[in-house]
C-alpha cells in the first residue's frame, strides 16, 4: 500500500473510532432500557425505536384520559414541574427521595383518599436504577397514582385557559415555581382535594378534616404548601378567586407574588378581617373557611428537621403537626443520611418506611 493510501486509511480510523465507541455506548444504554433486539435485528430505525419506547406501558397516563379519575374533593394532589416548556414530548420520572417520602405519606396515613402526583408534561417511568426502587416503593400503595398533563388543555374550560395563550407564564424568570403556583390550583378548581407541596411528610390522617383550608407561616403571611378545598360551594368559589387573581397581578419577576403573596391577598379580602382573628376563630370568622396558626403545616424552621441536635426540639413542637414542611429549596442542599438521629429521618423511618428501605443511604 502506498504511503498517501496508509495515511488515508490512518486518518479515516482515527475518525471510526469515536464512532464506534459512541455507537457501542448507546447500545449499551439502549440495551439497559429495552430489549436490544428490536434495534440489532434491522427491523427498526431509530425513529420506530423511539416510538415503541413512547407508546409502551411505561409511559404515565394523561389526568384528563386516564381510567383513574380524581374522585372530587377526595384526591391529595402533589405537582411536579421540573417540566416547563408547554409543548414538550419527553421527560423521565426523577423523583428524588424527599419527594417520594412525602407521596407515600400522604397515601400511607390517608389510605381512604387516592393520591395524585402530576407530572407537567409527559412522563416515563425509570426501568432501572435508584428511581425504578423508589417508584415501585410508592406504587406498592393501591391509592398512588402517577399521571401527566398538557398544561393548555388542563387549563381549557377554566378562567385561565385564555390568558395561558398570552404566554407570560412560559417567560417567567421563575417558570418551574410560577406553573406550580398556577397548576394547583388548577387541580382544585378542577377536582376539589386537598394539594400538598412534594416537600412535606404527612403525620397525621386528613381524611376527616373538613375541606376549606389553608395555614399560616406567620400572622402576616399564609402558606401555599397546603391546600384543601371543597369540589363545590364555597370551595369552589375560592378557586375562581384564586385563579382570578393569578393572571390580573401575576408577577414573573417575583418568586413569592403568584403563591404565598396570592393567596394571604385573596383570603384576608374574602375572610373580611385580619389573619390573626381568623386563625383565633376557627371557622367561624372567615364564612367557615379555617386558616389553621403555624402548628398545623409550618412549624418548625428548614434546620431542625436535617441537624441531629434539634431532634428532642423538632419533635415536641410537631407533636400536634398535621404535617411537616421541610422547604426543600433550603433543605435540599444538605442530604440526610439513615441513622443520622435527625427528625427527618424519623419521620421518614415512621411514615415513609418503603421509601426509606429504597433510599439507600441517605434519605
Amino acid at each position: 500500500m502506498s504511503q498517501k493510501g496508509s495515511k488515508y486509511f490512518s486518518i479515516m480510523g482515527r475518525g471510526l473510532v469515536p464512532v464506534l465507541a459512541a455507537t457501542l455506548i448507546l447500545l449499551v444504554v439502549v440495551s439497559t432500557i429495552q430489549d436490544l433486539s428490536i434495534v440489532l435485528n434491522g427491523s427498526y430505525g431509530l425513529h420506530t425505536f423511539k416510538a415503541k419506547i413512547v407508546s409502551n406501558e411505561n409511559v404515565i397516563e394523561d389526568i384528563l384520559f386516564s381510567s383513574s379519575q380524581p374522585p372530587p374533593g377526595r384526591s391529595i394532589f402533589f405537582h411536579e414541574t421540573t417540566c416547563t416548556h408547554p409543548d414538550s414530548h419527553f421527560n423521565i420520572m426523577n423523583l428524588t427521595a424527599r419527594q417520594a417520602c412525602a407521596i407515600e405519606s400522604a397515601a400511607l396515613n390517608n389510605p381512604n383518599l387516592q393520591v395524585f402526583t402530576l407530572f407537567s408534561c409527559p412522563t416515563f417511568r425509570p426501568l432501572f436504577g435508584r428511581q425504578k426502587l423508589l417508584v415501585d416503593a410508592i406504587e406498592s400503595y393501591k391509592n398512588v397514582n402517577f399521571c401527566h398533563l398538557s398544561v393548555r388543555n388542563y387549563a381549557k374550560g377554566t378562567l385561565i385557559e385564555d390568558w395561558l395563550r398570552k404566554g407570560d407564564l412560559f417567560s417567567s424568570r421563575f417558570p418551574m415555581q410560577h406553573l406550580s403556583d398556577l397548576l394547583r390550583l388548577i387541580s382544585l378548581y378542577r377536582f376539589g382535594g386537598i394539594y400538598l407541596d412534594l416537600d412535606v411528610v404527612v403525620l397525621r390522617s386528613l381524611e376527616k378534616l373538613p375541606l376549606n383550608y389553608v395555614g399560616a407561616y406567620d400572622n402576616i403571611t399564609l402558606g401555599n404548601a397546603v391546600i384543601s378545598l371543597a369540589p363545590d360551594g364555597m370551595g369552589h368559589e375560592v378557586a375562581e378567586l384564586f385563579l382570578q387573581h393569578y393572571q390580573k397581578y401575576f408577577n414573573g419577576e417575583n418568586y413569592v407574588q403568584n403563591g404565598p403573596t396570592l393567596e394571604t391577598t385573596v383570603l384576608t379580602q374574602f375572610c373580611g378581617n385580619n389573619l390573626v382573628k381568623a386563625m383565633q376563630d376557627g371557622r367561624k370568622s372567615c364564612k367557615g373557611f379555617r386558616i389553621f396558626n403555624s402548628t398545623a403545616f409550618y412549624s418548625i424552621p428548614w434546620t431542625h428537621f436535617t441537624e441531629p441536635k434539634y431532634l428532642e426540639e423538632t419533635m415536641a413542637r410537631t407533636k400536634d403537626s398535621f404535617l411537616v414542611h421541610i422547604w426543600n429549596t433550603a433543605s435540599s442542599v444538605g442530604r440526610v443520611e439513615v441513622g443520622s438521629n435527625s427528625a427527618y429521618e424519623k419521620y421518614a423511618e415512621k411514615h415513609c418506611p418503603r421509601t426509606y428501605v429504597a433510599a439507600g443511604d441517605y434519605i
